[in-house]
């Protein structure tokens, strides 16, 4: 067997010496790059098992900031301490940006706010959950459990953007009973409205997920808002591209902790509709 492998090499690989075969250094080189070889193949069938056994993988995810900035961090942290070996890459941007990413099929999963049909996504609804007005802690109203339109008349109110879902129903519901706000200041997502109402710089109508989170370490109060203003958030995922394991995995985490906020949510506010 080695006379026909040197025979195939094309070159002597052991010398003979008193009947003891030595391997000579074109020998010692080809058994070192064997090993490479093999110990390859050992880390391809353990990275296979990995992936198998859904500990290993790639995951790139992109979100609206009112899912993005609260609540997915969270998951995304049990996430990783489940599955130690992956590598996950998330970024927050308009719901705009996120429709054309899934579109272009350069992320595995998108959550937006924007309804959105094109050939190459498929989209279904996540969940819809009531906004909350958030107020300073010692704000007039903090002390009530829910806060009418009629009571923020003449309020310093935190906008968000003229060209954003959000501003459209929330001015609606103050335009339509001729109730007048002080709009003196833009914000651009929840978390910057929370961080400028802990400051006193106005009121706000926002996502519970940001809320929530926001309460734990400023000086906010979140409110259930009357009439019912609905966040509305959407999974998209590319059309022509497969679900990965690993992908399936964590939406499948993630449902588990939407609910368990859904629920803990609707003890304090009005219960949200999960689809």
């Amino acid at each position: 067997m080695l006379t026909a492998l040197e025979y195939d090499v094309g070159f002597a690989l052991f010398s003979r010496e008193r009947k003891r075969l030595v391997p000579n250094n074109e020998a010692l080189l080809l058994y070192g790059e064997a090993t490479r070889i093999f110990s390859g193949l050992s880390e391809i069938e353990a990275f296979a098992r990995d992936i198998r056994s859904r500990t290993a993988g790639t995951l790139h995810i992109i979100s609206t900031p009112a899912f993005g900035d609260s609540f997915l961090p969270s998951v995304l942290g049990q996430f990783i301490a489940m599955h130690s070996k992956a590598r996950l890459v998330s970024h927050v941007r308009s719901s705009t940006i996120i429709n054309q990413r899934i579109v272009n099929q350069q992320a595995d999963l998108g959550f937006s706010m924007m309804p959105f049909e094109h050939p190459a996504v498929v989209s279904e609804l996540l969940c819809e959950v009531p906004a909350v007005c958030i107020l300073p802690e010692r704000h007039r109203l903090a002390s009530q459990n829910v806060v009418n339109a009629k009571d923020l008349a003449g309020e310093q109110f935190l906008s968000f953007p003229l060209d954003g879902r959000m501003r459209h129903l929330v001015d609606a519901v103050f335009d339509q009973r001729g109730i007048s706000r002080q709009l003196n200041f833009e914000v651009y997502s929840s978390s910057e409205a929370c961080a400028m109402v802990a400051h006193n710089l106005g009121v706000s109508i926002v996502d519970p997920f940001t809320a929530h989170a926001a309460t734990h370490w400023q000086p906010i109060v979140q409110r259930r808002f009357n009439p019912e203003i609905y966040y509305t958030f959407r999974l998209m995922r590319p059309r022509y591209r497969e679900t990965s394991l690993f992908a399936e995995e964590f939406l499948r985490l993630l449902r588990e902790k939407l609910q368990e906020f859904l629920s803990e949510a609707s003890r304090a506010l009005n219960k949200p509709r999960l689809r």
